[in-house]
This record gives structure tokens, sequence and C-alpha cells, in this order.
């Protein structure tokens, strides 16, 4: 359980410094592993060992970097994107649409 709140609050931080990783998963994946590997490792590391590493538990899994950003966005809206609004706008539209 322990890992699971420092992902937490390694992708709290990461939003509050960087808000352009708010809207994007990815670069706040690889921004997440770049801090989780270390500068030094990752200057002399393989892809295949960044993979064995991911493979291994070693690193956070796109999935639980994802959920964790949307949960901290639903409970602080502050470090929610910029595209937040437009998201829930169309999701509300598409639920009006099947509900008919």
């Amino acid at each position: 359980m322990k890992k699971i709140f420092s992902v937490m609050d390694e992708v709290e931080k990461m939003l509050l410094l960087y808000p352009g990783l708010r809207d994007n998963d990815e670069r706040l994946m690889a921004n997440l592993w770049y801090k989780f590997i270390g500068d030094d490792t990752l200057t002399y590391t393989s892809g295949f060992n960044v993979l064995s590493m991911l493979s291994k538990g070693k690193l956070p899994s796109y999935e639980s970097i994802s959920r964790c950003r949307r949960k901290i966005q639903e409970l602080k809206p502050k470090l929610r994107g910029e595209k937040w609004t437009e998201r829930q706008k169309r999701a509300k539209k598409i639920k009006k649409e099947i509900a008919k």
C-alpha cells in the first residue's frame, strides 16, 4: 500500500509543479518514470532495462498513474487541466443522447 501512496504523492507533486502534465497522461508517465529511474541510471540504461523494470513492478504502470491523476483531480479541482470542463460537457451530452 505504501507504494501506491508514493505514486499518488509524486503524481500530485508533478501536477502542482508542471500544469502542462494535467491533460496528458503520457507526458505525466514519462516524467514520473524519469524521476523513479533517476537521471544517472536513465543515461546509461537501455530500453530493455526500462521495460524489465516495468515488468518487475519497479516502475508505476500507466494505469496506476492515470488512476492517481484522475482521483487527485476529482478531489482537488485546482489541479484539473484546461480540457477537463470540455470533457465533462461532452460526457453530459453523450449521456443525454444515450438516455433518449
